[in-house]
């Protein structure tokens, strides 16, 4: 809406102000005479007019500027969200990757641990399995390398018949060129002789021929030198190759004798405690001092199990805490009631000895769900806190917070006088394994209740919940209560539900589950040796620096090779221009002997040239006679080679596979391998476990920061349009200014034409300097005034509690029979501190752009109207923009 305003004004002032020059125009004309009349006041006012049309246009050409610079800083912004945007698919994409790399290597690792298992099952079976097959394979070696030793025998024979073939065929080329060359030599010398050849061609070919001497022998001096250096630059690297094969051959025997796991004692190993064979031996008990060390299952106590001490009698201590160790919170009571948290944690650790103790004895778990624990435990404590007769002793309350028929409730309490939560979670062992183990007093009332059968159809739930009863109570602060409810599969009115309807009713979508026993129990623990991965990088480097000489070398080599063929060419080049040279000086002796020559003298040449060409064909025979022999010893040799590599291969082949198998059999001759093997396949197992959740984690993270990424961009594209609509907006208006400056001037040049023509004009002083308008800063800009708003601090919640301690927190402890409990629901408030914060507001800043102009006329006034509220439309969309 803010662009669309800017745009208007700036097309409104336009149309005005040409009607401001009209209108000025009627003022100066005079009808009636051909003269014209101009008035001081009009000209000052022209004058004035024209000062402060330039004014204003350097202020719009101030905001284009500023609307440049916006849009350029906008753009800016835009490539960064885009390339952060970009940067964030690409890293989703790898974290991608690497999640499904680490989920196949968890599944790998699987593999190797059931492979392990496998091996373990079927040692026997495999180890004859592989003893036979590695007697056969020792066999199939001996026979490979008889076959190998033929192969190398054969091999060598054909290279030797080959080296032969090819010297006496190097021979024959040689005969054979310089029987053709001593054939063209006579008939050159015969063809000279004939033709008469004159002196003066011979000597300018002779020039010639030189000339191309001397150049074919600076190349060839030029290739032979390049080829030197190449050759040496071969050498030094094959050099470096041979010392870094070496090196990482010494790295690789160094790797393979490191370890690449040490096995170490668990430091972080931690002993659940077990009850004290007899009851209140403090003095031999293991002492708990976290909830590392709490027991999570039910253990009858020595002495009882024996008979020495009865099944009667008061309840007693097996567990004891080490107050010196013990840093676990200070139970907390508000308002008369135990902490939330507080009674959520102990009760899930009821929940967990009390399904331990059930597992042992064959029966299912009971189930804790948040809605019935919740509603139970608000009814119950509600109860107790209306009568004082319900300290130490049990509640019923019929509240019922599902829609299903309750067949049966029962109720445990137990008491304790606990001051940290590690206290009242001992008592709570304590209390629970005497209920278990000596409930005789209650005829076994709380046992049988800890064991409640599940009937098929029916739902048990357990809610426990410890209340504060304070001074009160005869046997502690605490009253530790337990109800069991029975929930059968029927509805109140005695309708059958359905087993999914029923686990809705009593919110089983929200189960509060048990304690998960994070201990490490592992006597010793494995680790990554640091030497081997040192070791390990080791022999990294020197492969990388290797396969880097390797293709120096290489590289090398090619260049050698190229330098070579060069050189070699260049001389032979050089030979050839050389003997052309040569046959040009006997064809240049020839033209000067041929005046001398005689009949008898061409006879004998020719009888020379006929002898030459017997003796050539004779030569080129023998020659096409040896290349076949060399050719066919040749593809001896190469076959024979192939048979030797291919030998040598199955040979190499055969000797691996028996390497493995005799490695197989003494594997499998060794349990403790195979059982070190399944150790190290469940470590990988646990590793790769970790790098999953891990690799998980990075994706959600990469996800989340794509998201962000995203936003920002959306985000620095709008920016960016808004700063594109008010760059427009300013060029709009430096148009209408620069207009403005022009009409402006023409009436300041019309008014100097007439005051040439005669007529008498006073003229106020021009170009007067004006303050320039500025957009970074406004000093005189100021706040309308400070906004209270509400803040709502989570961190700031006032709360009114008792901090209860006490000192004896061991003090015997006597239990109660079975009742069936009543319930009542009663709602929970929290309150919360709510301040308010003073929040600055944006206020309108403004600074005057222009003079006061004198009233001269209607003409005037409009016309500074609409050059003000044009500088003042581009002036505030920029400073309004750049505050945003």
């Amino acid at each position: 809406m803010k662009k669309n305003v800017s745009i208007a004004v700036a097309a409104t002032a336009v149309a005005t102000l040409a009607g401001a020059e009209n209108a000025h125009a009627d003022q100066v004309t005079d009808a009636q005479s051909n003269n014209v009349v101009v008035t001081p006041s009009n000209e000052v006012a022209n004058q004035e007019t024209l000062n402060q049309a330039k004014e204003t246009q350097k202020q719009a050409e101030q905001n284009k500027a500023d609307a440049d610079l916006q849009v350029k800083s906008a753009e800016q912004d835009v490539k960064s969200s885009q390339d952060a945007t970009k940067q964030a698919q690409d890293q989703l994409s790898k974290n991608n990757v690497d999640a499904k790399q680490k989920q196949a290597e968890l599944d790998a690792a699987k593999q190797a641990e059931q492979n392990a298992k496998d091996a373990i099952n079927n040692q026997a079976d495999n180890l004859a399995q592989a003893q036979k097959d590695a007697a056969k394979q020792d066999d199939v070696v001996a026979q490979k390398q008889t076959q190998t030793d033929a192969a190398q025998k054969q091999a060598d024979e054909t290279k030797t018949a080959n080296k032969q073939a090819q010297t006496e065929k190097q021979a024959n080329d040689a005969k054979a060129d310089a029987a053709q060359k001593k054939q063209k030599q006579a008939q050159t010398e015969l063809d000279n002789v004939k033709k008469a050849p004159s002196i003066d061609a011979a000597q300018k070919q002779v020039t010639q021929n030189q000339k191309q001497v001397d150049d074919a022998t600076k190349i060839a001096q030029q290739k032979d030198a390049a080829n030197k250096s190449a050759q040496q630059d071969l050498a030094d690297k094959k050099a470096k190759q041979t010392d870094l094969l070496a090196k990482q051959k010494d790295a690789k025997a160094k790797l393979d004798k490191t370890p690449k796991q040490l096995v170490e004692k668990n430091p972080n190993k931690v002993t659940r405690a077990t009850p004290t064979d007899k009851a209140g031996d403090a003095k031999n008990a293991q002492l708990i001092g976290s909830d590392a060390e709490l027991p999570l299952t039910l253990k009858e106590p020595k002495e009882l199990a024996t008979g020495v001490e009865k099944r009667s009698g008061d309840y007693a201590n097996w567990y004891f805490v080490d107050k010196n160790r013990d840093k676990s919170a200070k139970l907390q009571v508000k308002n008369g009631r135990m902490d939330i948290n507080q009674q959520r944690e102990l009760a899930q650790y009821s929940l967990t000895l009390i399904n331990a103790y059930r597992k042992q004895n064959g029966l299912p778990p009971l189930i804790m769900t948040e809605k019935t624990w919740q509603a139970i435990m608000d009814a119950q404590l509600t109860l107790r806190d209306s009568d004082d007769k319900y300290v130490d002793q049990h509640s019923r309350t019929k509240a019922n917070p599902t829609d299903l028929f309750r067949s049966g409730t029962a109720q445990n309490i137990g008491f304790g006088n606990a001051q940290t939560m590690l206290e009242a979670k001992v008592e709570i062992a304590n209390y629970l394994t005497a209920m278990a183990y000596k409930d005789l007093d209650s005829a076994n009332g709380h046992h049988d209740a800890l064991l409640m059968p599940v009937e098929k159809g029916h739902i048990i739930v357990i809610v426990p919940m410890v209340d504060y009863v304070g001074s009160k109570g005869a046997h502690g602060q605490w009253n530790y209560v337990t109800d069991f409810i029975d929930y059968a599969d029927m509805d109140l009115t005695g309708d059958p539900v359905t087993p999914e309807e029923a686990a809705k009713s009593v919110g089983m979508d929200q189960m509060i589950p048990e304690v998960v026993d994070t201990n490490d129990d592992n006597d010793t623990i494995t680790r990554d040796n640091p030497a081997y991965a040192q070791a390990q990088a080791e022999y990294d480097q020197l492969t990388t620096e290797l396969n880097a000489a390797n293709t120096a070398v290489t590289e090398a080599q090619a260049t050698a090779t190229k330098t070579q063929t060069e050189a070699t060419q260049a001389n032979a080049d050089l030979a050839q221009a050389q003997a052309q040279l040569d046959e040009s000086k006997a064809a240049l002796q020839s033209a000067i002997d041929a005046d001398n020559l005689t009949s008898a003298q061409i006879k004998a040449l020719q009888e020379k040239l006929a002898a030459a060409t017997a003796e050539n064909q004779q030569a080129q025979a023998d020659k096409a006679a040896s290349d076949a022999r060399a050719a066919k010893t040749e593809a001896n040799d190469v076959s024979a080679q192939n048979e030797l590599a291919q030998s040598r291969s199955e040979l190499a082949e055969a000797k691996a596979k028996q390497s493995a198998l005799h490695a197989r059999v003494a594997e499998l001759s060794s349990t403790k391998e195979l059982n070190d093997r399944l150790v190290q396949a469940q470590a990988a197992i646990a590793e790769a476990e970790k790098a999953q959740i891990h690799a998980t984690a990075a994706v959600e993270q990469a996800q989340a920061n794509l998201t962000q990424a995203q936003s920002a961009l959306k985000a620095a594209q709008t920016k960016l349009a808004e700063a594109k609509h008010n760059q427009a907006a300013a060029k709009d208006a430096l148009d209408a200014a620069k207009q403005a400056v022009k009409d402006a001037q023409a009436k300041v040049d019309q008014d100097r034409l007439n005051k040439d023509g005669g007529l008498e004009i006073i003229s106020p002083d021009e170009d007067k300097a004006n303050p320039q308008v500025p957009n970074e800063s406004r000093p005189d800009a100021k706040q309308d005034g400070q906004v209270e708003l509400p803040s709502e601090d989570t961190d700031n919640i006032s709360t009114n509690g008792t901090h209860v301690e006490s000192e004896t927190p061991n003090t015997t402890e006597k239990h109660v029979g079975v009742q069936t409990p009543t319930d009542v629901t009663t709602p929970k408030t929290s309150d919360k501190d709510i301040t308010s914060k003073k929040v600055p507001t944006p206020s309108t800043q403004m600074t005057k752009s222009e003079k006061q102009l004198p009233n001269t006329g209607s003409s005037q006034t409009g016309l500074l109207t609409i050059l003000g509220s044009l500088l003042f439309a581009s002036v505030s969309g920029l400073w309004f923009r750049k505050r945003q």
